[in-house]
């Protein structure tokens, strides 16, 4: 049984705004993906900007202009269906997306928050699954990854943890309660 779902941040829960970037939020856009730590991404882009101040300023300005919200009521209409689930985001991102994330799917539904660049992992290794796992103290099965990137759900599926690949067209309540529904009646 389904008792914690993952989900990626960028891809799954919130799109990027086909806007125009100035050269420096280019430059740090690129720099959010894969971070171990956030001190590995201020020293790249220290390159191009001298302050950190500056940076953190840049960066949380550039996370709320790009990111568009899939859909505003997935993790209100999951509790509400499913009372016990947990519902966590899991993504590899700087730690400045954690006031995004907080002010954009509030903690009413949401039960925590794993950031690549704070747990000094990154999927698709291994020990981040693992980390989520432990911390929630989940056996494989129990535990439903959702991710848009085929590397992240491979790696998940190698620990046998459940998985849905998403796609731009993906109706992912409907997904999700298919998943869990066959999962309890299996």
């Amino acid at each position: 049984m389904i008792k914690l779902i993952a989900f990626d941040l960028v891809g799954v829960l919130v799109n990027e705004k086909d806007i125009k970037l100035t050269p420096k939020e280019k430059k740090l856009e690129k720099l959010f993906g894969d971070n171990i730590n956030d001190s590995d991404y201020l020293i790249e882009a220290r390159k191009f900007i001298d302050k950190d101040s500056i940076i953190m300023r840049i960066t949380e300005n550039l996370i709320d202009k790009i990111y568009n919200v899939k859909d505003e009521a997935l993790f209100k209409k999951l509790k509400e269906k499913y009372k016990d689930l947990k519902l966590i985001i899991a993504t590899n991102h700087v730690s400045f997306i954690r006031n995004y994330i907080g002010e954009t799917f509030g903690v009413d539904y949401l039960d925590d928050i794993l950031i690549s660049a704070e747990i000094h992992k990154i999927k698709p290794n291994k020990d981040f699954y693992i980390h989520i796992l432990n911390k929630f103290n989940l056996l494989p099965d129990e535990l439903l990854f959702i991710d848009d990137n085929s590397n992240n759900i491979d790696g998940a599926k190698k620990l046998n943890i459940n998985t849905i690949k998403v796609d731009k067209n993906t109706d992912l309540f409907r997904e999700i309660c298919e998943f869990i529904d066959n999962n309890i009646n299996n």
